[in-house]
């Protein structure tokens, strides 16, 4: 008997595109189980079973919910560092002038860490990571210390690494869906963390392809984010598919991609 795949969804994580890819899971006969946080582990999936999960990023990894299973969680968090893709897709990137230092250096020294980029007022900061210990944001150069960086609130260990850059004006973003080194869908989305079903440019289209069909892949199924930057189109980010929302792309098409590259890692 062939080998099925069962989808593991915290639905609460995607209220607006989890109904969608739900139903397309059910319209192919393809079954699925509900996340919630806390549930007991007598209601998990059986062991040994096919299983792609798709939530939080905190089930997906901090918590290792999904480490019980192939795929479960697609992709390795250290390949979504943002300091390991600047290194591969440098040329394409919104944030090519990146400096990566750590919460506690940029805070003591500032005018040092920034002198590479030319002593702006205001920077955009993130975590390096693709787990998001706290959430990107514009600060005056001026205003950075420890609690507007959110440390001892969501995270405690002050040498957390970063990525700081120029403030850029960003307009309309697209996100796209990369499977096996193929865009399989992609859709706008706003600031709101919205979807739209309006046309997708294929110049868009073309730079996410672009970042599919380099030699260096993040994972074999992730997200890419495509913005307009300054009026020229460049990637925003890369993240793991299994902690990323797919907003208003081609359920379908996303359900089909995923479910064969989690077949074929679970061999």
């Amino acid at each position: 008997m062939a080998m099925k795949v069962l989808w593991w969804i915290e639905t609460g994580v995607f209220p607006r595109s989890a109904p969608h890819v739900i139903e397309a899971l059910e319209a192919t006969g393809t079954s699925w189980f509900r996340y919630e946080e806390g549930q007991p582990e007598s209601s998990f999936p059986p062991a040994g079973e096919c299983v792609i999960f798709w939530g939080s990023l905190g089930a997906a990894y901090d918590q290792r919910v999904a480490a019980r299973w192939i795929p479960g969680a697609v992709g390795e968090p250290k390949r979504f560092l943002c300091s390991v893709y600047h290194a591969q897709l440098a040329s394409v990137l919104a944030n090519a002038d990146a400096v990566f230092t750590t919460v506690k250096d940029l805070v003591a020294d500032p005018g040092a860490v920034l002198q590479p980029l030319g002593h702006p007022e205001r920077v955009f900061v993130r975590p390096d990571s693709a787990l998001k210990p706290f959430a990107g944001r514009q600060l005056a150069t001026s205003s950075l210390t420890l609690a507007a960086l959110d440390h001892g609130f969501y995270y405690d260990d002050d040498k957390l690494p970063i990525v700081v850059s120029t403030v850029k004006p960003v307009g309309r973003e697209w996100r796209f869906v990369i499977a096996d080194r193929a865009v399989v869908a992609g859709c706008e989305y706003d600031v709101g963390r919205r979807g739209h079903d309006t046309p997708v440019p294929e110049e868009a289209r073309t730079l996410a392809a672009r970042v599919a069909s380099e030699d260096w892949q993040a994972a074999p199924l992730y997200v890419v984010d495509v913005g307009e930057v300054a009026g020229v189109l460049r990637v925003m980010e890369l993240n793991p598919f299994s902690g990323a929302d797919v907003y208003d792309c081609d359920a379908r098409a996303v359900v089909a991609a995923a479910t064969h590259v989690a077949l074929r890692l679970h061999g």
